[in-house]
């Protein structure tokens, strides 16, 4: 089952081009100082401490630290309708509008749109905490007290500040942005799915700006508490080298929470304004193939449908790849089927994961790790595997390890999965 499949139009100048970008991550507050430690090999993986009173729950996570939306939100008075993860979309999008030059007014308000990857954002324990104990008699919560006690004392914006659309909402009333608005939320394929969205909305002619921003928390205690078991790393005493993806000894993923916006453009309008182009976006495609076997039964045939997609559309061969951003993020099974269905049609190009130095927020990893590798290409350095020693049998791919790599041709492949078996994918080539 197939959706987009984009193909460049570079003669008539109608192809998309990425002119800005801004990252918000566990390892550094814009894209220099995350692409930095990326490259040193740091991984901001931590102990989460125990949450008081569940039991001394506590779990291995990426957050993003010092993160102040007075610094990075304006009008302030907008902080008080804004999340964290809304606060750090809006952050993202700012520095990726600074570093392409645009503010509200240098496009024409009809021809810029926002489109976001979200999902669910459960509330912070702070907003809740006391409410709760209203509803509770000696520790115990009957649940016909809540619409009595919750609802006279629940904070009258409680809802609208979490509301997954509301990143795209903020952004556009930032920008005037009158063009198409939406947001995506199919988990770990949203974020390169709102970029393939963005691109069909220029394709259509009914935008020549579209920012593609993610942004997701699974270090939320109560996300964590909803979803405690999943897919989890058991490696609580080494939290920094938990997160092993394509490795030998991996045993799970870590969870991590990051926002990150490009700035996708018409080539044409982009010279247009002399604004910095820095890479095309030669080809994407989303697949789907669901498997009755259950979770990551599908995943192997929607990578190979998305690489057979990608090259034929795109006219690539391997030896055109530098190399592949994959999604693996240290699971046995999915890395597995993941690395296989590389090395069905790319075998030889080597492979890269970042989670293992800045967990897996699902939704808004896939933006944050092409944008990883677009940095790394335009540096002429790829980083390494983070946390990879010994790649796993059950692997048959190359993967990057110990040392960065030096860039050997123009263009990569950034890709995602989701364990029910969609895939989503771009070809990116980077300006010479």
């Amino acid at each position: 089952m197939s959706s987009l499949v984009y193909q460049e139009d570079a003669e008539s100048g109608d192809d998309v081009v990425i002119t800005g970008m801004g990252v918000f991550s566990p390892l550094g507050h814009d894209i220099t100082e995350h692409f930095e430690k990326l490259a040193q090999g740091l991984s901001a993986v931590r102990v989460v401490e125990p949450i008081q009173g569940v039991d001394g729950s506590f779990w291995l996570g990426a957050t993003i630290e010092g993160f102040d939306p007075k610094q990075h939100v304006q009008p302030r008075k907008a902080i008080k309708v804004m999340c964290r993860e809304i606060q750090l979309a809006f952050g993202s999008a700012m520095q990726a509008c600074h570093a392409a030059g645009i503010s509200s007014g240098t496009v024409e308000p009809d021809r810029i749109g926002t489109v976001f990857s979200g999902e669910i954002i459960l509330s912070d324990l702070q907003d809740v905490e006391e409410i709760v104990r209203r509803c509770a008699i000696e520790g115990v919560m009957p649940h016909e007290r809540w619409s009595v006690e919750a609802m006279e004392n629940m904070y009258p914006l409680w809802m609208l500040k979490s509301l997954p659309n509301m990143a795209a909402c903020h952004v556009g009333i930032a920008l005037d942005a009158r063009g198409p608005n939406n947001t995506v939320t199919t988990e770990g394929t949203s974020s390169l799915g709102a970029m393939l969205e963005a691109i069909n909305v220029i394709r259509r002619d009914k935008a020549d700006v579209m920012l593609v921003g993610s942004t997701a928390s699974r270090v939320n205690p109560s996300r964590l508490l909803q979803r405690h078991e999943e897919d989890f790393s058991r490696r609580h005493l080494d939290g920094a080298a938990a997160c092993k993806p394509f490795d030998s000894l991996r045993d799970g993923t870590v969870p991590g929470e990051a926002s990150s916006c490009m700035v996708l453009e018409r080539r044409r309008h982009a010279l247009a304004r002399n604004a910095p182009i820095l890479a095309t976006i030669r080809a994407g495609v989303s697949r789907f193939s669901p498997s009755p076997t259950g979770r990551w039964g599908g995943v192997e045939r929607a990578t190979m449908a998305v690489l057979h997609a990608l090259l034929q559309s795109s006219g690539a061969r391997p030896e055109h790849i530098d190399h592949i951003n994959a999604s693996a993020n240290g699971t046995q099974i999915g890395d597995a089927a993941e690395a296989r269905g590389i090395a069905a049609h790319l075998p030889g190009v080597p492979a890269v994961s970042y989670k293992g130095a800045f967990g897996d927020s699902i939704s808004a990893s896939g933006l944050l790790e092409c944008i990883s590798s677009l940095k790394g290409m335009g540096e002429g350095v790829i980083p390494p595997t983070t946390n990879h020693t010994s790649t796993d049998s059950n692997c048959p791919i190359d993967v990057i390890r110990g040392k960065p790599k030096s860039r050997t041709v123009n263009s990569f492949v950034k890709l995602s999965h989701t364990p029910a078996g969609r895939c989503a994918g771009v070809l990116v080539s980077v300006s010479k």
